[in-house]
């Protein structure tokens, strides 16, 4: 896609959004319902143990395996009763917002790059049968630091994606580490890496599980090789 089509294109999905839409609203709504629900769910542990503590990093890790695992099977990959994901994500935000391009140019552009703001309502949904089967196996606690590190994971992903998508620039672009971070997901914005490489947004702990972190030299083969692995 040329820069002039791509303007086009940022132009008309910028256009569509409605009037009434508010970029901080947008932001602020699953951050405020997030910290309130893990609040309300800290609230509920009681006689919390050290072997119940430990779930945390479990249940960390295992949200950097779905979060790699729904990048790439469905954010790159045409599901069926799912195709809205794939296209909000690769027809529209990867054609506008490349890796020597990657800054929004409006803040109305939060619309492009976040969530929709009733994701974090409807990730915790689609969890809730976790939740659940511990509070069923008697296992409460369990279930309350999961919902937390559910909460704690999806903002984790908002607030870092947004930042990568903000001018380098910027007082947040300048960190060393967010900028690490960003030159991870900045290569997985390049057109022909997008599809094999460098899935997880957060900390790329699974890409590098998966071998699927991009290296210069490496080969389309090798990624569509590590892909159908």
């Amino acid at each position: 896609m040329t820069k002039a089509s791509r303007a086009e294109l940022r132009a008309e999905l910028v256009g569509r959004i409605p009037a009434w839409y508010s970029p901080w609203a947008h932001l602020a709504f699953p951050t405020l319902a997030g910290i309130a629900i893990a609040a309300f769910a800290i609230g509920r542990i009681h006689g919390l143990a050290a072997w119940q503590l430990l779930s945390v990093p479990a249940f960390l890790v295992l949200g950097n395996a779905i979060e790699w695992h729904a990048h790439r099977g469905l954010l790159h990959r045409r599901v069926r009763f799912l195709e809205v994901l794939y296209v909000r994500h690769t027809p529209q935000h990867h054609a506008i917002f490349v890796s020597d391009d990657m800054a929004m140019r409006d803040a109305r552009e939060l619309k492009l790059v976040l969530l929709p703001a009733y994701g974090i309502l409807a990730i915790l949904v689609v969890t809730s049968p976790v939740t659940a089967t511990l509070v069923w196996v008697g296992q409460p606690n369990l279930a309350a630091l999961w919902v937390v590190c559910v909460v704690i994971y999806v903002l984790s992903y908002e607030w870092l994606h947004l930042a990568y998508h903000l001018p380098p620039e910027s007082w947040l672009g300048r960190t060393r580490a967010l900028a690490i971070l960003r030159r991870h997901h900045q290569l997985h914005h390049a057109t022909h890496l997008m599809h094999r490489w460098n899935f997880n947004v957060t900390v790329p702990l699974w890409d590098y599980v998966r071998g699927t972190v991009y290296r210069p030299g490496q080969t389309p083969a090798e990624g569509l090789a590590r892909r159908a692995s």
